[in-house]
């Protein structure tokens, strides 16, 4: 079934608003679902609403919490988010953020206490739209080996370039765990590489890779930018550690809140830069290299004009938590 963009903003804005949050907010949580949708990044998509929907149902998130902003340095912010949902929190720091990193050059934004923020390239995107150069990092559950005891702590990039800003968002593992949950709920088996059992083999059984652990990008490679992560946005940024945050599959009154940190700085304070962002894309376009973002903006495109496709499963699954989607509306 293909649904458009349009009626499916309409539709998951409006289950939201049935569930407390006010209309922007409900709007800001459907923006960043769907733009993870439209983009193929399913793991943070419409997937997510059954996750988001349980945990405001069980007070885990909170549909109306008092976020309170407080400035500790002249370039540093915390967002004390009280339960909010991740992209409520996530798009009030980044207007916080654009402002100060236009008026002082740079600056960083701590989230405390927020739910699940998605993709960080709906944040560092924006950003860029915006004319800054930001970074983003947040850590998560623990889920990579060994152990688990590290997440898949993802990072994100967006800087400004033409046509279109150049955007990165990975995790250290070789698959974000979204991926996996969905080859779970799919009985689908995943490929060989992604994750390894919970006595430490390699398995392409979806269900035991989620009772083992992930294989890091690059080994300890992959490890050592999780620990990167680990430090920025939980020890430095957040209240919790990876090894203390609740699984996703966790009773939904203990919702993960994990940290998430953004830091911005602005081009026109280093001089230049839009000049050098254009000479790199086009060497990395002469050497046949792929613009990080391009296919991200591509995908967008695509959805906005032919609609989004949702499977059965989905479909099923949406439709018990009362979203009734109409097809064909593209």
């Amino acid at each position: 079934m293909k649904v458009s963009l349009i009626e499916l903003q309409k539709l998951v804005s409006s289950h939201f608003l049935g569930l407390g949050l006010s209309s922007e907010h409900a709007a800001q949580v459907a923006e960043v679902i769907l733009e993870a949708e439209a983009e193929g990044n399913a793991g943070h998509g419409l997937s997510r609403i059954a996750q988001y929907t349980a945990q405001l149902k069980a007070g885990g998130l909170k549909a109306k919490p008092k976020m309170r902003l407080e400035r500790t340095k002249p370039g540093v912010t915390i967002l004390r988010a009280d339960g909010a949902p991740g992209p409520v929190a996530g798009l009030r720091a980044v207007r916080e953020l654009s402002d100060l990193a236009k008026e002082q050059g740079s600056a960083t934004v701590a989230v405390r206490n927020a739910g699940h923020s998605g993709v960080l390239s709906a944040y560092v995107g924006r950003l860029a739209r915006q004319g800054l150069v930001s970074l983003a990092f947040a850590n998560t559950p623990p889920a990579i080996a060994p152990g688990p005891v590290l997440g898949t702590n993802p990072i994100a990039l967006g800087a400004p370039a033409e046509p279109e800003p150049i955007i990165i968002d990975t995790s250290v593992s070789v698959v974000a765990r979204g991926k996996i949950i969905n080859a779970s709920k799919r009985g689908e088996p995943i490929p060989e590489g992604w994750a390894l059992d919970k006595e430490g083999r390699p398995t392409t059984d979806a269900k035991a890779a989620l009772e083992g652990s992930l294989v890091p990008i690059g080994g300890g490679k992959g490890l050592a930018l999780a620990v990167l992560v680990e430090i920025l946005a939980g020890a430095l940024a957040g209240d919790i550690l990876s090894p203390d945050l609740p699984l996703p599959w966790a009773p939904a009154e203990q919702a993960a809140k994990p940290g998430l940190l953004l830091v911005a700085f602005d081009p026109a304070a280093f001089g230049g830069y839009a000049a050098r962002a254009s000479q790199l894309v086009a060497a990395l376009e002469a050497a046949g290299g792929r613009i990080p973002g391009a296919r991200r903006a591509a995908l967008r495109q695509q959805a906005r004009l032919g609609g989004i496709s949702i499977n059965e499963t989905l479909q099923a699954e949406l439709g018990k938590l009362g979203l009734r989607l109409q097809g064909g509306n593209t």
